[in-house]
């Protein structure tokens, strides 16, 4: 089947990773027990869906706000503010100072000129991220992975993105830079892949692994020619 849609990860993906630790770097330092227990939390996340899948965001959050709680010491309620306060909304702001990976522009403007539809599922709140980064023209809609209750590579994320394009998984090639979370969850749900990565492990299922955007643009183009 033709590729006729591609979702994208964001964070490591459409940026290089250590653009985020390089502006978030202080974080650690004026927060070390939040930050350590919001991604031991995320981590206890991924595995108790698993287990029992979180139906909504709501559930989510509170599931998360809990392990955090838990962790520091302090109420839920607490544990909310600070999330928000130290994290979420902290970090979003710091995307004024991240730019996109080079040549990114141009294979994105080069898949919707060829009338391949663009959506992208990140983990995290993903919106104000792509407006700081001048990106949110591309796509057609950016999800979270929370809002759908868990996080990658949990199927239910990937789900809700061949259900926002309407279109069989095979016909949608799913970009991110993690074989864990990205490659493993989207392939378990049918899509095709695609590592953006110097190299992968042999494990690693991706049908295409690159360095370059116009690579991943070329293969695109590539697989429809065929």
């Amino acid at each position: 089947m033709n590729i006729k849609a591609v979702g994208f990860d964001l964070d490591g993906t459409l940026y290089p990773a250590w653009l985020l630790y390089v502006w978030c770097f202080d974080l650690g330092i004026k927060h070390p027990r939040i930050m350590e227990a919001y991604r031991t939390a995320r981590k206890d996340i991924r595995k108790l869906t698993a287990l029992k899948p979180l139906n909504s965001e709501k559930e989510f959050s509170a599931v998360q706000a809990s392990l955090v709680a838990q962790k520091l010491g302090v109420s839920e309620e607490r544990a909310r503010h600070l999330l928000e306060k130290t994290i979420y909304s902290v970090v979003e702001n710091r995307f004024i100072h991240i730019k996109p990976r080079r040549e990114l522009h141009d294979c994105l403007a080069g898949l919707k000129q060829d009338g391949i539809r663009l959506g992208l599922l990140s983990d995290l709140p993903p919106s104000n991220k792509l407006r700081h980064m001048g990106l949110d023209g591309y796509f057609e809609f950016a999800l979270c992975s929370e809002s759908a209750g868990s996080l990658k590579p949990d199927p239910k994320p990937f789900k809700a993105l061949i259900e926002h394009f309407g279109l069989p998984a095979g016909e949608i090639l799913y970009v991110g830079n993690s074989c864990a979370y990205d490659i493993e969850g989207a392939k378990n749900m049918g899509l095709k892949t695609a590592l953006i990565q110097s190299r992968a492990h042999a494990s690693c299922r991706a049908d295409l692994v690159f360095q370059k955007w116009q690579d991943l643009l070329d293969w695109v183009r590539a697989q429809n020619a065929g």
